[in-house]
């Protein structure tokens, strides 16, 4: 296991990852790291959902008059635009 330090946060008017405090995790490569990094920034984003124009699936649905699954893909393409997220191997 390496060590790595990561965070994730919202962008635009939330600050970003310079606004998040670095977490020090044990991950097996790079790969793991990210996709940590990632999960925290979901996390984040999930605590706003229905708040400050973050959306939930069911808001898009209502809003928009789309399917579950249409619904669900404009989400998903939502929540990326408002991720930040980043990692670093500790030497």
């Amino acid at each position: 296991m390496l060590r790595y330090r990561v965070r994730g946060a919202l962008g635009g008017g939330f600050g970003g990852c310079d606004n998040k405090e670095w977490e020090e995790v044990d991950c097996k490569d790079e790969n793991d790291a990210m996709d940590t990094a990632y999960e925290i920034a979901i996390e984040e984003y999930e605590m706003y959902e229905g708040n400050h124009g973050i959306r939930s699936v069911d808001d898009i649905m209502d809003e928009e008059g789309l399917d579950e699954e249409d619904a669900t893909e404009v989400y998903r393409d939502e929540r990326e635009s408002w991720l930040e997220y980043e990692f670093e191997l500790i030497e």
